[in-house]
């Protein structure tokens, strides 16, 4: 009986004497170390296999810790066999007192858990790798009971997008942080996971603890026991979409501009043109005569506007002149009393001093047309607009105390509204590109970050002072010049020169060539006409003896201006030509259609211009 139960007993199994050799061993013994009674019998167990069983860990038990105790219970051995490999072992051990002849005996157990050991660590791996995963991911990840619908476990990820910590999750729903409120139940949400395997929701609108308001993509995912919830924050991703976007839609205008500007200069040269000859045949006492210079005024706005647009999207260098600042605002006051609306009151204060600025006129008063457009749209009840000008030195204690600028005389112009003013993070934001605080539809979000790196780029700066509820200022300060009445030029004072030269004018715009001819003619010009490139040519070719300039347009059919001067060379090499075109030169000279050097008025031009401009080109 004692035999029946140690062969069926299914670890290995040894019995040993008080002198640690073997007595007995069990088939599964055998089996399992690959060894034969015959070299087991007998041998002490230390000289097993060749030694293989001198395993120090397995001395300790036997020769330490066995005699103290009598018994030990489970402890692992580690060890490489050369037959079998390597194994795990659980060892239990008991020393035993024959009842009837006295001979003490050990009693040894061997359990192999090398496979199990293995699978255990590669679960504490898996587990282990898991965790990293989990933990470092950077979607938002929870686990969520299937039973009843709590959340279980929470990464860092999630707790970092939601505000909230770990322990505001555990025990709650997907609803009660914020996420899925507007899903169906819980149960049937979780029937169509069982279905699909998943539910997806996006772009789902999430309130954070702190009240922050973000974009999600929310993958539920069944995972057995648990459901596995992703939430991927896309907010700056649908920003940065937004701004592609509206990048986009600006570059587009860029082109369409670019393609208009030829043909709407034209018509604004047109324009120009006859409303100064209308100008000049009218009396001063005509009532009619102040409609005139505003239809004057409003035309060279349009052309400062359509610089303006094409030095945007083009990025074309900004024409720099000295400028008197009291001028400056004279003007803009006339088209915003015009703007602004009757139930706004608007305030212009300038400065008594002389504030002379090396600026860009147009794009000085497109910044103050913007600023004054956004004061207005802050209003919307109603209220006062103010600009104003003043003289301010900047020395070192501003520049500490305001922590920007450079020292040196600036004029600062201020633009002050009694509107609903902004808070500190929007005013922090304001000149940021694609950053706006109108609903969508009515603003690019272009319009202050053009203003910013307008003022940038006149070597000046900016800055804003709100408050909700108490208006705004804007400053901005830009660096004066020493003011000398020799930078300025009075057109009307500059006598208009004459001449008796026959002139060749080549321009498909019938209306901007017909009024050309008129004023060519009324300063003693003689005037050929021709509509397009080869008429040019024909033209120059039957006069070729009395033409002594050619002005031609650039763009034109059947041949181009640049053209009709090479080959005008071929037939007379000292023919004079002047230049002109919607285009700006630089734009022209990039495409290779016009030389560096070459005599070039950009249109819309007025008719004093272009008599000035002639007698240079004849001139030089």
């Amino acid at each position: 009986m004692y035999e029946d139960i140690v062969e069926t007993v299914r670890e290995p199994l040894i019995v040993l004497d008080a002198d640690l050799r073997v007595l007995e061993a069990n088939r599964s013994f055998y089996k399992s170390f690959r060894v034969i009674p015959e070299e087991t019998i007998g041998n002490l167990i230390y000289d097993l296999g060749n030694g293989q069983w001198d395993i120090p860990s397995l001395r300790e038990l036997l020769e330490n810790i066995l005699p103290k105790n009598n018994k030990f219970d489970d402890y692992e051995v580690e060890h490489i066999f050369s037959g079998i490999g390597h194994k795990i072992m659980l060892l239990n051990a008991r020393r035993i007192v024959h009842k009837e002849t006295g001979p003490r005996m050990i009693l040894l157990a061997i359990e192999d858990i090398t496979e199990r050991r293995l699978m255990e660590n590669e679960i504490k791996d898996y587990e282990e790798r898991f965790r990293r995963m989990f933990e470092t991911a950077k979607d938002g990840l929870l686990l969520i009971d299937k039973q009843n619908g709590k959340i279980v476990n929470v990464n860092p990820a999630i707790m970092s997008m939601l505000d909230y910590f770990r322990e505001e999750f555990i025990g709650k729903q997907l609803k009660d942080v914020g996420l899925l409120k507007d899903t169906e139940n819980f149960r049937e949400t979780i029937r169509e996971l069982i279905e699909a395997g998943f539910v997806n929701y996006e772009d789902v609108v999430v309130e954070t603890k702190q009240g922050k308001l973000i974009n999600v993509d929310v993958h539920l995912v069944d995972r057995a026991r648990f459901i596995q919830c992703n939430v991927r924050d896309i907010t700056e991703r649908k920003k940065l979409s937004a701004q592609l976007l509206q990048s986009q839609k600006m570059e587009a205008i860029g082109h369409l501009v670019g393609g208009i500007a030829h043909d709407f200069n034209n018509i604004l040269t047109a324009i120009i043109g006859y409303g100064s000859l209308l100008h000049k045949k009218m009396a001063a006492a005509d009532p009619l005569h102040e409609y005139v210079e505003q239809i004057l005024a409003a035309s060279d706005r349009a052309a400062n506007l359509t610089q303006s647009l094409l030095a945007y999207s083009r990025k074309q260098v900004m024409e720099k002149k000295p400028a008197d600042i009291k001028n400056l605002l004279s003007g803009i006051q006339k088209i915003l009393d015009r703007l602004i609306g009757e139930d706004i009151e608007f305030k212009v204060h300038m400065a008594a001093e002389e504030l002379i600025a090396n600026i860009d006129s147009g794009q000085i008063e497109q910044v103050l047309l913007n600023l004054a457009t956004n004061a207005r749209d802050a209003m919307p009840h109603g209220g006062l607009l103010t600009i104003s000008s003043e003289h301010v030195q900047i020395d070192s204690g501003f520049i500490q105390a305001n922590s920007y600028g450079e020292a040196g005389n600036y004029a600062v112009l201020s633009v002050a509204d009694s509107g609903i003013g902004m808070d500190e993070n929007t005013a922090e934001h304001i000149f940021e590109p694609f950053f706006t605080t109108k609903e969508v539809g009515k603003g690019t979000g272009l319009g202050l970050a053009m203003v910013y790196s307008i003022i940038r780029q006149h070597n000046g700066f900016i800055n804003v002072y709100s408050r909700p509820g108490e208006g705004a200022v804007f400053k901005i300060y830009l660096p004066l010049m020493p003011a000398k009445e020799e930078i300025f030029e009075k057109a009307e004072l500059t006598p208009v020169p004459s001449g008796s030269e026959t002139i060749l004018l080549a321009e498909d715009d019938q209306a901007l060539r017909e009024v050309s001819k008129i004023y060519l003619e009324n300063y003693g010009y003689k005037v050929l006409e021709a509509s397009d490139g080869e008429d040019a040519l024909n033209v120059f070719s039957e006069n070729r003896a009395v033409i002594m300039l050619i002005v031609t347009d650039i763009i034109m059919p059947k041949m181009y201006g640049n053209e009709v001067y090479e080959r005008a060379r071929m037939i007379r090499p000292d023919i004079k030509c002047l230049f002109m075109s919607g285009y700006s030169d630089d734009v022209l000279q990039m495409r290779g259609i016009l030389k560096k050097d070459a005599n070039f008025i950009p249109k819309p031009f007025s008719p004093y211009a272009l008599i000035i401009r002639v007698r240079e080109v004849l001139d030089s």
